[in-house]
This record gives C-alpha cells, sequence and structure tokens, in this order.
C-alpha cells in the first residue's frame, strides 16, 4: 500500500500550571514544523474545552472490525488436551505480532492539523477508519485575544495528559493559552497511507457541492441524540431521514422503527419536495457535549452516498462535523466519490490560486472575479488543490482557506486511485464498451440486484459480475467469475470488475437522473421505479410506480409489506412512458415526495 513519510517531533507535554485564579495551558506543536505559534487569552474557556474534546472523541472513534487476540484461548486448549497442537498456537501468535505488533504501528494516519490565521484558529481531525471529518473554527477576537501570533499551519497530539488537562478547564477561571513549536522532544517518522490522504481530501471536495440547508434548533438534534441512546436498531435500514416540503419544518424520521420526531426550526427553503437518508447517525453522539453552548445547527444533506455536514454555530466559535456513513471509504465510496477525481489542471492557475488564497480566503465567486477565470475552472482548479490537500473549505461561510495538509506536496499521481484494483477498474472503463450493464433488478424491500458483463480485450476475457445492493446501499451479495473471486471470494475485498460495474452503475444512475428533467432525456427511459411517499400525521401512504417497457406496475398503501398493486398493460411503450411521467406529476401535486433516491 502506498504512503508517505512525513516527521513528528513533540516534546513532553506538562500540566496546565494553575492557581486559585488563572489557568495556563502550554499546547506542545510539531517541532518538526514549526510554522504555526499563538499566544492569546481565551475569553470562552468552556467551548474550547468542549470542542477540543469532541476532537479527540472523533480521533480515537474507530468502528471497523477489531481482530481478536485469541492466543489464551489457545493456550487453554493446550492444557485440556483439545485439538489444537504447540504449532498453531506459535503461528497464531506470530500472525497477530506481524499483522498488529510494532512492525505496523508504524503506518498511521496524519496528527490533527493546527492552523492560526489573522482570523481565527482551525483545528482539523480525520479519523482512523476514513468516515468521521470535523473542523473546530475559534473566532478571533470573539473566541480569544490574540497577544502574539505566527500564521502557518502545525500538528497537535491529543495525548491521555493533555485530554485530562482539557477536562480540567472551568469557564470561571481565566485561561490562557500559549501554542509553540517543541523544540526538544523526539523525533518519530510515520507511514500516512494514501489511501488516508485520498479519503481526506475526498471529504473536502465533498463539502463544494450543491448542498440542501436544513436549519434546526439544538432541542432537535439532542432528540435525535436521545431516541438513538433509548433504542439500538438490530434489523437495516438503519438511517436518519430527512423530510423536506417547501415551507414546512423538517420532518426527521429514525428507521427502521418510522419514529419522527419533533423537529424545531426554520422551514425548508427548497422548491422541490424530497426525502433524503443520512447514514452514520450514531457518531452524532459525539456532539452531545457541545449542544449546551449551540446556538443553531446547521445541516447540508448533498444527497445519497454523500457526506452530511453539521454545522455548530457556537457563537464564537463553529465546529463542522462531516459524516460518510461507512468505515474506511468501501465500496460506497469507490463509487460515490468517482466524481471527484483529479482532472488535468492548469499547475500555473493553482499556484495563483494558492498565492491568493495566501493572502486572505476567498468564495469561489470572488476567485473568479480576481483571476478573471470561468466560474467552472475555477471550481476545477479548487478541486484539485483541496484533493491535494493545499486548501480548506469553510462549508457555514463558503470560504476557501490556505491550508497544507503536508510540509511537502503530496504526489497527486498517488492520490488519483485508492489502490492498484480500483486503477485497473478505471482502466476497463477508459474503453467504451468494455463495461455493460445487461439487467437491472429492483427487489423492492431487498434492494437492487445489478449484474453486467466486463470485457478485458487486454487480457482477452470476458467475465459475468453481479452484485446486490440493499436499501443502505451496502453490497451484500457480489459474484463474477474471474479468477480472484473464486480463489478468494470476498475475503480480500471487490475485484477489479466488481469495481468497474459498480462505477458504471452509479454513472448512469446519474445521467438518468439528470437526463430525466428534461423531455429529451424522458424519451430515453424505457424501464424505472420510483418512490413515492405522503405522511398523514403518524401514517405514511407510499406509491410505487414501476415503467418496464409497455407496462406500468403501480403498488401502493400503508404498509410495505401488504402492498395492493395494479398492472396497466399499452400497445406502445411510448403510450406507456407518457402515461407513466402523467402518473408521477399527479402525484407530485397531491403533496407525494419522491423518496427514490434516498
Amino acid at each position: 500500500m502506498p504512503s508517505t513519510e512525513i516527521l513528528h517531533r513533540y516534546r513532553e507535554f506538562t500540566a496546565p500550571a494553575s492557581d486559585s485564579n488563572a489557568n495556563g495551558l502550554n499546547l506542545p506543536l510539531d517541532g518538526a514544523r514549526p510554522d504555526a505559534e499563538i499566544k492569546a487569552r481565551i475569553q470562552h474557556p468552556a467551548v474550547f474545552r468542549d470542542g477540543l474534546l469532541v476532537l479527540g472523541d472523533v480521533l480515537r472513534s474507530d468502528l471497523r472490525h477489531q481482530a481478536q487476540d485469541r492466543a489464551d484461548y489457545l493456550a487453554y486448549l493446550l492444557k485440556q488436551g483439545k485439538r489444537a497442537n504447540q504449532a498453531v498456537w506459535e503461528a497464531q501468535k506470530s500472525f497477530l505480532a506481524v499483522k498488529y505488533g510494532e512492525a505496523t504501528q508504524r503506518e498511521a494516519p496524519l496528527d490533527p492539523l493546527f492552523s492560526v490565521s489573522a482570523d481565527g484558529i482551525g483545528i482539523e481531525v480525520f479519523s482512523r477508519d476514513e468516515s468521521t471529518y470535523a473542523r473546530l473554527h475559534l473566532k478571533a477576537g470573539a473566541a480569544y485575544q490574540a497577544e502574539a501570533f505566527t500564521a502557518g499551519t502545525s500538528h497537535i497530539r491529543f495525548t491521555p495528559p493533555l485530554l485530562e488537562a482539557l477536562a480540567g478547564i472551568r469557564s470561571y477561571r481565566p485561561l490562557t493559552l500559549h501554542g509553540q513549536p517543541s523544540m526538544a522532544g523526539d523525533a518519530k517518522t510515520v507511514r500516512v497511507p494514501y489511501r488516508w490522504l485520498r479519503a481526506f481530501g475526498q471529504v473536502q471536495a465533498a463539502s463544494t457541492l450543491p448542498a440542501e440547508r436544513v436549519q434546526l434548533a439544538p432541542v432537535a438534534l439532542y432528540n435525535v441524540l436521545l431516541s438513538l441512546r433509548l433504542r439500538k436498531a438490530k434489523t437495516a435500514p438503519r438511517a436518519l431521514r430527512y423530510e423536506l416540503v417547501p415551507g414546512q419544518v423538517p420532518r426527521l424520521v429514525l428507521e427502521p422503527w418510522e419514529q419522527v420526531l419533533p423537529a424545531s426550526g426554520k422551514p425548508y427553503q427548497g422548491a422541490v419536495p424530497q426525502v433524503v437518508r443520512t447514514w452514520g447517525r450514531q457518531r452524532l453522539s459525539l456532539l452531545g457535549r457541545l449542544l449546551p453552548h449551540t446556538n443553531a445547527v446547521d445541516v447540508y444533506l448533498l444527497g445519497a452516498g454523500l457526506p452530511a455536514f453539521y454545522v455548530l454555530d457556537l457563537g464564537a466559535a463553529t465546529l463542522t462535523l462531516a459524516l460518510s456513513g461507512w468505515t474506511d471509504s468501501g465500496w460506497a465510496g469507490i463509487a460515490t466519490f468517482d466524481l471527484f477525481a483529479p482532472g488535468n489542471t492548469d499547475e500555473v492557475l493553482g499556484k495563483r490560486l494558492a498565492k491568493q488564497l495566501a493572502e486572505q480566503p476567498h468564495t469561489l465567486d470572488a476567485l473568479s472575479d480576481i483571476l478573471r477565470q470561468p466560474r467552472q475552472t475555477i471550481r476545477q482548479a479548487l478541486l484539485t488543490e483541496l484533493l491535494k490537500g493545499t486548501v480548506v473549505h469553510d462549508i457555514a461561510s463558503g470560504l476557501f482557506h490556505h491550508r497544507p495538509l503536508t510540509a511537502q506536496p503530496l504526489d497527486l499521481d498517488q492520490l488519483r486511485y485508492r489502490d492498484a484494483r480500483e486503477e485497473q477498474a478505471h482502466r476497463l472503463l477508459a474503453i467504451n464498451e468494455q463495461v455493460q450493464l445487461t439487467r437491472i433488478h429492483d427487489l423492492g424491500l431487498e434492494g437492487t440486484a445489478i449484474d453486467g458483463e466486463v470485457q478485458d480485450r487486454h487480457a482477452h476475457r470476458q467475465y459475468q459480475t453481479s452484485f446486490t445492493l440493499d436499501r443502505e446501499g451496502r453490497t451484500v451479495k457480489a459474484s463474477c467469475t474471474c479468477h480472484d473471486f473464486r480463489r478468494a471470494g470476498l475475503k480480500q475485498g471487490p475485484c477489479p470488475h466488481m469495481i468497474a460495474l459498480r462505477l458504471r452503475y452509479a454513472r448512469e444512475q446519474a445521467a438518468l437522473e439528470q437526463a430525466r428533467e428534461t423531455p429529451e432525456g424522458r424519451r430515453l427511459i424505457r424501464a424505472e421505479t420510483r418512490t413515492l411517499t405522503r405522511r398523514q400525521g403518524d401514517t405514511v401512504l407510499s406509491y410505487r410506480v414501476s415503467l418496464d417497457e409497455r407496462q406500468i406496475v403501480l403498488r401502493w398503501g400503508n404498509d410495505p409489506q401488504t402492498l395492493r398493486q395494479q398492472r396497466l398493460l399499452f400497445n406502445r411503450a411510448e403510450e406507456a412512458r407518457d402515461a407513466y411521467f402523467i402518473r408521477l406529476d399527479g402525484l407530485a401535486k397531491q403533496g407525494f415526495i419522491d423518496a427514490s433516491l434516498a
């Protein structure tokens, strides 16, 4: 797995000097990157304390499966005379030592970023399992009064003594912060995987996409956290669903119980009613510590499969939490983030952007005016810089800030693909008609089955590939006729042919969804299924309308398990398609929300 070596040096953290009237917190920053320093008086110690503790919780959160050490159990079996000989025990111990021992401990994610600028302090963390990103922005003048500072970016390490000292901060005691590079301390080199760096940049790039903004009162988020704490979902789907109707307060629904939570906040300002499912809802519990300080919560919903951004207005600070809903950026990440693949951009324009942002942060429109370049050109250049880690985007303000992720520039070619299998999948997709969808079958509550054919003309081979997606977008079944799958199945992850078919399916679904809004695009649709819902009190009436060539199938009812059904047959496919869209438009006028892509 490709990685880059990063050198860190930190002095040992010392407990803050305190007396009855004041606290002093001396933060050791990375001495190998002595670009930032600040000395300031914190005006809201409680917000500072809880904000940093939330970042520490995000950094420690890791939902990946943790292998267990079975050495003690094997020793017990040996004593009992069971079928576990000494060779098996030694092999087990050797395997665990290689996989989880010191040999692999040097590979780790990048330490949290600590940035200082004229407008404030920014601290960013990204979880080890690549699923959660958080950024705390302390506003200059409101959160602290700076006595002296050096603008730049460094790193900070959340050690247990530091977290313990943060927990001891009290709001009634004045707090002085001094963050300075560590001149002493042992230097340590870690290997940061390019896979992790790539996922970090992709979350940043996702924040630039058009989003539906939902404004909630803090009590609405509290109700979600309380409900999740009292109940545990044992069956799928496990989403937090947002039902958005123009002019109405957003409705929050917890699946699979269909529990509607009372939401208080501003009415939804969008033009079209819609349903958006978000994943990773258990991670919202990380925000519980900050709710007493929160004035308002803004939720930015990007769409199916993309991260959801939660922005907490803390008055003197803001905290942004991005939840992707998966770990290790697996198949879902491969398909969803395909549109963020780095393109060919002008290097000169990228340097001009970096220089302009180094002077002060700007919005996309401001950069377009200053550099006198089309908005789309500037956006593509910013997208590349976000993936390279030279720029950070604040979704709450829309400002782009200069913030180098590493001291040395990253190799963009290494960030282009997650691994060799994904690179091979893109090679297959680069040639027309090598990856074909042969059948897409809607399984209702069970999900969607996708069958395809992959022709590798370079290897002179042809493979039959298929997979099934459940309602949460997870792959529950998969098969391929290639050698890799026959040898190891899915134990080593999806084969390149599965990845290529998943990417083809995601691209065609996105193109279809975009085209169906035009009369020309609608004429190309010959088969699809849409689900529409309407809530009346505690009752939900749902319609499933399916078009298949000359046939329309209607299913409706209040219980998804016992839907009534009607089948309509037409002489021509064109007549069926026209009747299909007339039916959809009529349901929309009756107040039904299209929940097909939620």
